[in-house]
């Protein structure tokens, strides 16, 4: 059993609730990053706004009701800055932890947070466009890539402190399905940046009806619609960090045409789990091909490699690593790490 304790900073705009906000990426990546810490046995404080629910292991430390959306700058950030600095006093006065880590899920808005202890600070699951603590988990190296390019200066001196980590997903979930129907499925938003329109040539020159969903499909019947298609078609035309929706298909099975950048160069096996594609005539061609693609092994590899099981225990060695690495730069001492080496994180 770890005696470490994480404080984790959450969502500034919407409870904890992943059952009321389903297409909330945010809140998905809070409430995932709350059942990783459960399944590793970790104890945390989750700091997000009233009403929130957190994964049993976990306290909730309330910050109020938002009174307004989250602008970098705004009065809502001045405010929900404030309180979380007093949230953070008060639970720490009162809860005092051997070993602490601080994880911020909200980039930018807590990045004017004071401690009133001294822990490292890290940025978990960091799929938006910007960065501000010197320790960063990434979900593709894409991602990684995009974020030293473009923020250069908050990045230059601590890229050695990273490690690239990528999401993952409860596998009960996503329950492999191993025939299919004869529809193609293009999940998101309607948007010319994902792709919407390349999908709908694909469908055009196939000749198979294609199911476009924007909203209000979660849970069992998200997974039924991923499961039951032909192949899943995500054509995003920026860099994605992630793109979940391609490895919720892949988990229940089901081949995925995507394009040939971003993170699918590392979510998608071309040929195997699906096909990475440049033009409509391309990802048409795909598409015939995907009945020839198994469905057993696209599920094997998507379990391998983005199931919570998979990732949790780099993630443990991650979080060892930080505290260890901060202290020596505080200047603690080889001794005093010696003398913490019982944090070590505990997995099942």
């Amino acid at each position: 059993m770890s005696s470490m304790f994480v404080h984790v900073l959450g969502h500034p705009n919407l409870p904890l609730r992943p059952d009321d906000y389903p297409e909330d990426a945010q809140i998905k990546t809070c409430w995932s990053f709350c059942r990783l810490l459960q399944y590793l046995q970790i104890p945390f404080a989750y700091y997000g706004l009233s009403k929130s629910q957190v994964p049993e292991g976990g306290v909730f430390v309330d910050c109020g009701r938002a009174t307004g959306t989250w602008q970098f700058g705004n009065a809502w950030h001045r405010e929900y800055t404030r309180r979380l600095n007093n949230s953070l006093k008060a639970f720490a006065k009162d809860n005092p932890a051997t070993a602490v880590l601080v994880a911020s899920l909200y980039g930018a808005a807590q990045s004017e947070v004071r401690l009133p202890f001294s822990a490292p600070i890290m940025e978990p699951m960091l799929g938006y466009n910007h960065c501000w603590t010197a320790y960063r988990v990434f979900p593709s190296y894409a991602q990684q890539h995009v974020i030293y390019a473009t923020c250069q200066n908050c990045t230059a001196s601590t890229k050695g402190n990273d490690a690239v980590i990528p999401h993952f997903l409860e596998p009960q979930e996503y329950p492999f399905v191993a025939s299919h129907g004869d529809y193609l499925l293009y999940l998101g938003r309607d948007s010319e940046d994902k792709g919407v329109s390349i999908a709908r040539q694909c469908a055009d020159m196939t000749g198979l009806p294609l199911k476009i969903v924007h909203h209000g499909c979660s849970g069992a019947d998200k997974s039924a619609l991923l499961g039951g298609a032909l192949a899943v078609l995500v054509p995003t035309q920026y860099c994605e960090p992630f793109g979940y929706v391609a490895v919720e298909a892949q988990m229940c099975g089901t081949p995925v045409v995507t394009t040939a950048w971003g993170a699918f160069t590392e979510t998608v096996e071309n040929g195997v789990t699906g096909f990475r594609c440049r033009t409509p005539a391309e990802f048409a061609e795909a598409v015939e091909a995907c009945h020839l693609l198994d469905r057993e092994a696209i599920r094997r590899r998507a379990l391998a490699k983005y199931s919570l099981e998979a990732v949790a225990e780099s993630y443990s060695m991650y979080f060892q690593f930080v505290y260890d690495h901060f202290f020596l730069e505080e200047g603690f001492g080889p001794e005093f790490l010696q003398a913490k080496k019982h944090i070590r994180c505990a997995t099942r």
